[in-house]
């Protein structure tokens, strides 16, 4: 499995490079989120903003037409917060939802988003999980390559939880994504077989501190850094094995 291009998106760091030099940017506080537009850009949240302009970042590094490429999408949390916004209003007065709050509300919002504004009818897949989401969005995306798809966006993306659910020192959204392909031409690195190794996986970084999706933060920043090695997909665990791959970088 090929990685043709990365994307990543948190509040200060418009992508994959300014999260590895460490440069804050303060337009990018609010992603930029081109494939949206009008009505669409309008009523999606934030969450669904930052993984949207994700994905348009991997399409256009990849040079992949929008329209045809298979899509995965991992978030452990999902619209939480639409979701608690709407059981409060079922408890008061009426209970009357907001259509567009609701279909805000599913799992597959920022799925359903994307595949409107690029007329895209190809597999998209959303998943969701905690300690295995990140291998598990890999895993699916090379059964979807040897199933004979030729592109897959894989995006991750979660938001700090809102109360009553909130975690000390989840304090930061994250969205960040890979373009991978079954073809070796103009790809950044080969990702090698997943395997279980008596590792004690990640350090979250700062202000990502529980979010499951910030597992995958180590491997772009190897591809990024263009250095191979052997890379974690789990945040640090207690005395159990943690699944890892193999990074080959590719071009040099």
């Amino acid at each position: 499995m090929y990685v043709q291009s990365i994307g990543f998106w948190s509040p200060g760091y418009a992508d994959p490079a300014a999260w590895c030099r460490g440069a804050v940017f303060s337009e990018a506080d609010v992603p930029p989120v081109e494939l949206l537009r009008g009505s669409l850009r309008r009523r999606a949240t934030s969450q669904t903003r930052a993984a949207v302009e994700v994905l348009g970042q991997v399409i256009e590094k990849a040079r992949w037409d929008g329209s045809q490429v298979s899509t995965i999408w991992g978030t452990a949390h999902g619209e939480h917060a639409t979701s608690i916004a709407m059981f409060e209003w079922m408890s008061r007065g009426e209970g009357k939802l907001s259509p567009t709050q609701f279909h805000n509300s599913v799992h597959n919002t920022a799925g359903g988003y994307a595949s409107i504004a690029q007329k895209n009818t190809a597999t998209s897949t959303t998943l969701t999980g905690a300690g295995e989401l990140v291998v598990s969005g890999f895993v699916e995306a090379a059964g979807l390559l040897q199933q004979g798809r030729e592109e897959v966006a894989l995006v991750f993306f979660d938001e700090p939880l809102r109360p009553p659910f909130a975690v000390p020192g989840m304090e930061a959204a994250l969205a960040l994504g890979f373009g991978l392909s079954s073809r070796a031409e103009g790809a950044l690195a080969r990702l090698g077989s997943f395997r279980r190794e008596a590792e004690k996986g990640i350090q979250p970084a700062a202000n990502f501190s529980g979010l499951h999706v910030a597992a995958a933060i180590p491997l772009l920043e190897k591809i990024a850094s263009r250095r191979k090695g052997d890379v974690p997909l789990q945040l640090e665990t207690e005395g159990s094995p943690v699944w890892c791959t193999v990074v080959e970088i590719l071009g040099d």
